[in-house]
């Protein structure tokens, strides 16, 4: 054999090894995707909160389907306010998650930053057919490109709504005739008096119902928030461009302080009123010393882990089965009045950021999520109630969880242009209201010109139902 047939032979052989090597370390990389390579994409997803662990199971899942996707969940954030700040700040620099998670408001000041579902992958009458009107309201929009054209802007894993806790014994102790919570909001008043028990210099030996601020009441804005869409008020003008707190608001605020002003019939709850074990009203709750509180479907979870925990001290737990759990009170007999019922929803959804290269991929793994037997699984890790029209039934018929999913249907958000910013200025409003005597009309006059300083110079699409522009 010649020198030159050897050399030859030589470069076949590295050659053959050099593309074998090639193949196989590829083998990693790309992925055959109908007769062609397709490089493998990872799709970065930031959660707050205890919800990823019940959402990482469910993308192995989507990834074990999808072998050219891998999926990064980030969820180690010592605060919202943090994880808010992270995906601002991330985007509007060019980066950040391809998918973030955020509280269903959040849309009214940060729709820009969303990009929303592609058409060919669902359509509004199908969101519409698949999820509940609450999150139609809310994630249903005019597209801003100018064509005033609706699309969808996000998908909801749950949709979560105000209930009332309430202790069984006591309410069966001064209240036989019914021996749960009332229907209407004027009786739950009525009841509240019946419950509460005078202890010595002004305080209360039990409370009737925690209500009437927000400095030791859990979820105190949240039941305010509720009562201003029953009155049917708003907080903005219906163009967005001022805040008009004139409708409903004041009545549902004179409802809501009368809990906790002296003097009133009603008056329950004061400052003082969870001082006893040094916290707010769950752990009052806990020993008995409130007989009604509000929360949603991880409050009964959260109410259990302070049962058995040390912060209770030397007093006494209430048993879990004296834990009974209500709809929220409305202001209209719903069997007797046209008005239709409102309960107060509360819920994250599940988006895509503007800036994703990955766009289609990011929201086929969204739409997944929010299929029926992924929010199933959901539920059964959570016990938070569905988004979903098919799932409502079933989930409604659980003896303990089921009155969180029962309110679904008729249940929506108030729209709030930067809560956060909203939140401080009602805090402050109770405050100046029940502790320093200021006058619930001089409290909306302020309240109204503090909302104005937020609003963007155009002002701001409200909820829907928005029409279709074909």
């Amino acid at each position: 054999m010649t020198l030159l047939t050897r050399l030859q032979k030589c470069v076949s052989l590295f050659l053959l090894l050099a593309f074998l090597t090639v193949s196989l370390t590829g083998c990693s990389l790309f992925l055959k995707n109908n007769g062609s390579a397709k490089k493998k994409i990872t799709l970065t997803y930031y959660r707050y909160g205890q919800d990823a662990e019940a959402v990482a199971p469910l993308l192995q899942s989507y990834q074990t389907t999808h072998p050219g996707i891998a999926i990064s969940l980030v969820s180690k954030f010592s605060s919202f306010e943090q994880y808010e700040d992270a995906l601002i700040n991330q985007i509007a620099e060019g980066g950040g998650p391809d998918i973030f998670s955020v509280p269903s408001t959040w849309i009214y000041k940060h729709q820009k930053i969303i990009s929303p579902v592609p058409e060919n992958l669902a359509t509004v009458d199908q969101f519409r057919q698949t999820f509940v009107a609450g999150a139609d309201r809310d994630l249903i929009r005019p597209d801003l490109d100018g064509s005033g054209k609706l699309r969808i802007f996000g998908i909801p894993l749950f949709v979560d709504t105000l209930a009332v806790f309430y202790n069984k014994l006591q309410y069966e102790d001064r209240i036989p005739t019914r021996g749960r919570v009332a229907a209407l909001w004027k009786d739950f008043l009525l009841d509240s008096i019946s419950l509460t028990k005078a202890g010595e210099g002004g305080a209360f030996d039990v409370s009737g119902a925690a209500l009437g601020r927000t400095d030791n009441v859990t979820y105190g804005l949240d039941v305010l928030y509720a009562l201003i869409l029953q009155h049917a008020g708003s907080l903005y003008s219906p163009d967005g461009t001022s805040a008009s707190i004139r409708t409903g608001f004041p009545d549902a605020l004179n409802f809501f302080v009368g809990f906790s002003k002296p003097g009133s019939s009603n008056f329950s709850w004061s400052r003082s009123s969870a001082d006893l074990i040094g916290s707010r009203d769950f752990l009052s709750f806990a020993t008995g010393r409130v007989s009604t509180i509000f929360g949603y479907s991880d409050t009964y979870d959260k109410l259990l882990r302070l049962m058995n925990s040390s912060a209770l001290q030397s007093h006494r737990p209430i048993s879990p089965n004296n834990i009974g759990i209500a709809p929220l009170p409305q202001i209209y007999d719903a069997d007797a009045s046209v008005q239709p019922r409102v309960a107060y929803a509360k819920y994250d959804f599940e988006t895509v950021s503007r800036n994703s290269a990955h766009k289609n991929e990011a929201w086929d793994l969204l739409l997944f999520l929010g299929n029926k037997k992924n929010q199933e699984i959901y539920h059964q890790k959570t016990h938070k109630p569905t988004s979903r029209r098919d799932l409502l039934d079933a989930q409604s018929k659980d003896p303990l969880y089921g009155v969180f999913a029962e309110q679904v249907g008729y249940s929506q958000s108030l729209p709030l242009y930067h809560q956060p910013k909203v939140d401080d200025f009602f805090h402050a409003a109770i405050s100046d209201i029940v502790d320093r005597s200021l006058s619930v009309k001089d409290a909306s006059a302020t309240l109204e010109g503090q909302l104005n300083t937020l609003l963007p110079p155009g002002g701001f699409t409200g909820p829907g139902p928005h029409a279709m522009k074909r």
